[in-house]
């Protein structure tokens, strides 16, 4: 008897649990609430959001193409020749062009643009402005979708943190703000996963597994990379349930596919061949250089960036914190048995993503934006290691509100890169590589998609060179400089039916051997600090004088500047010193 009271005196007092309310969602809405609210307010370059990138022009325009034909079309849009011409797309189309996309997040942000379109007939007319807010509404149901998911499997607190661990994520914010395609990727791809955990939780019965299967379609109608979806999915399932996961199985693959196939018209008319044509022109485009290491890489097979591109950027990119708690997650839950057993898909689908974009011959460049869905997933991690930091020593000693409150002070210190990064958010760095100013020591990319340019520095271009032209570099695309002349309002704020230098305004075009030859004696030029395709533009460019400049942590990411390019000296280039 004395030996059993002494043993159990040395036990350590049993941790309370933190209480969960009446409302056990209501963390994790409250966040999901916050980040749209946020995002909402941060988006529009007028109000202080981050400036017109690369691609948001070429979505926006081909999802107000898809509308447009719809509108005029009607039931017609389905017949074999209006689809050719509906679909058979790109920035230069050569004939029968493939999209560089499946179509549903052209079809989301081009309703979005149509419902204040003020001219919807025309093609060329387009704002940032509605489909920006699309991108901010799909984040606020990420971040709910993986703050509910991470409640079913740990508890309220750990559903409030993984929320948390979304919406405090600087490069996931930023992409908030965009009108492209890799918030809406990262959405999909993410609810696919979450939607095959909460139909194995159910009961797996038939319409659950129709419902996730279908979640899983509509990823890959966004882009292609929700095939990856599938090999976890089913790794996870036949560990699971063994040879009674393959019924599921096959019926959950038959819906996504259906989708995928009825939701792409483009596919009808010809399904293997135009398979084959789309993931031909995937691999045999322009290379897209990226610098990384101090390097400049391209993405041609034998000069592409190291395989370990895509996990490094991973860890510089995630807040140090939540990198830390996300590992002991892992920790907490090393046991495979132990625990909600979807926590393992979860972790399978990051890892499965980040071995893919490490592998041999894939084209990787943009900083995160190819895998951004790893940091919601990785945030279910940092919600359920939270929960077992409040229940180890010292803090299983603490009041159940004192516990709360010291990892939700440690938790919200993540999101000081939002403050300090903003608008730029693109540009972040954790603490590990010592921020954005350790990152450009380093020989990371400091800024890459023309985020950095915002409407600060076209007023000031506005106000100096009316009725001029200037010259946006580099110029990725060969729309970006004209569209980030067109959709800035104090460039453009008329939507008239006549050239901008016509109504005394000012002109943007995109660096080039053009737009050289005709230059006068003194232009002014605005400039982002892509290292990766520095290289080849005028020296004058870097010698001008600045007249206006955007640091993030005093590191340059963009500036206005007044440089004389002559005629003759407008073709002198050379790779400026970093």
């Amino acid at each position: 008897m004395s030996i059993k009271k002494t043993a159990a005196a040395t036990e350590p007092a049993p941790t309370r649990p933190i209480p969960a309310g009446r409302r056990p969602l209501a963390g994790a809405v409250l966040v999901a609430a916050l980040a749209t609210v946020a995002a909402i307010l941060t988006s529009l370059p007028e109000w202080g959001g981050p400036g017109v990138t690369c691609d948001e022009p070429y979505h926006v325009l081909y999802g107000k193409r898809l509308v447009t034909a719809w509108r005029h079309q009607g039931l017609k849009f389905f017949l074999p020749e209006n689809i050719r011409q509906n679909f058979d797309w790109a920035s230069n189309p050569p004939p029968n062009a493939p999209p560089a996309h499946p179509p549903l997040g052209n079809w989301l942000l081009g309703w979005a643009h149509h419902l204040v379109d003020p001219y919807p007939d025309d093609p060329m007319v387009i704002s940032v402005a509605a489909p920006r807010f699309v991108a901010a509404l799909f984040f606020g149901l990420l971040v709910l979708l993986v703050g509910l998911a991470t409640v079913r499997m740990a508890g309220p607190l750990a559903g409030t943190v993984a929320a948390a661990g979304v919406f405090l994520v600087p490069r996931v914010f930023g992409h908030a703000h965009l009108a492209a395609m890799d918030m809406l990727t990262a959405f999909w791809f993410v609810a696919a996963i979450l939607a095959v955990i909460e139909a194995d939780a159910r009961g797996g019965k038939w319409w659950h597994v129709l419902i996730a299967g279908i979640i899983w379609g509509l990823a890959m109608l966004t882009r292609l990379t929700g095939i990856l979806v599938a090999p976890p999915v089913a790794v996870w399932l036949l560990w699971r349930l063994r040879l009674r996961a393959v019924v599921p199985l096959v019926f959950w693959g038959i819906a996504g596919l259906v989708t995928f196939f009825v939701g792409w018209p483009w596919l009808w008319l010809d399904p293997i061949g135009r398979m084959r044509q789309f993931f031909d022109t995937a691999t045999n485009r322009v290379s897209i250089h990226v610098f990384y290491a101090g390097s400049v890489w391209g993405d041609a097979p034998g000069h592409q960036a190291p395989w370990h591109y895509a996990p490094v950027m991973f860890a510089v990119a995630l807040p140090l914190g939540l990198l830390v708690v996300g590992l002991l997650g892992v920790w907490a839950r090393r046991r495979l048995r132990e625990g909600a057993p979807g926590y393992w898909l979860v972790m399978g689908s990051l890892a499965l993503v980040l071995v893919a974009f490490s592998w041999p011959g894939r084209p990787i460049y943009d900083g995160v934006r190819l895998f951004l869905m790893v940091f919601p997933l990785w945030a279910v991690s940092v919600g359920i290691g939270a929960k077992w930091v409040t229940e180890q020593w010292p803090l299983r000693r603490r009041s159940p509100l004192a516990r709360a409150g010291v990892i939700g002070a440690f938790v919200a210190a993540q999101g000081i890169g939002l403050i300090l990064y903003h608008p730029c958010y693109l540009s972040h760095y954790s603490l590990l590589v010592g921020g954005l100013p350790g990152a450009e020591r380093l020989g990371f990319e400091v800024t890459y998609w023309g985020d950095s340019v915002t409407e600060d520095l076209l007023r000031e271009v506005a106000s100096r060179a009316k009725g001029q032209v200037v010259l946006f570099a580099p110029n990725l695309a060969p729309y970006q400089g004209l569209y980030v002349g067109l959709l800035s309002p104090s460039l453009a704020p008329l939507l008239e039916k006549r050239p901008l230098l016509e109504q005394g305004g000012t002109s943007i075009f995109g660096w080039g051997p053009e737009a050289g030859s005709g230059a006068a004696s003194r232009l002014y030029a605005v400039m982002y600090r892509r290292e990766a395709n520095l290289a080849g533009l005028p020296g004058a460019l870097f010698e001008g004088t600045v007249l206006a400049e955007r640091k993030v942590l005093g590191v340059s990411v963009a500036r206005v500047v007044e440089c004389p390019l002559f005629r003759g000296a407008a073709f002198s280039t050379r790779r400026p010193p970093r």
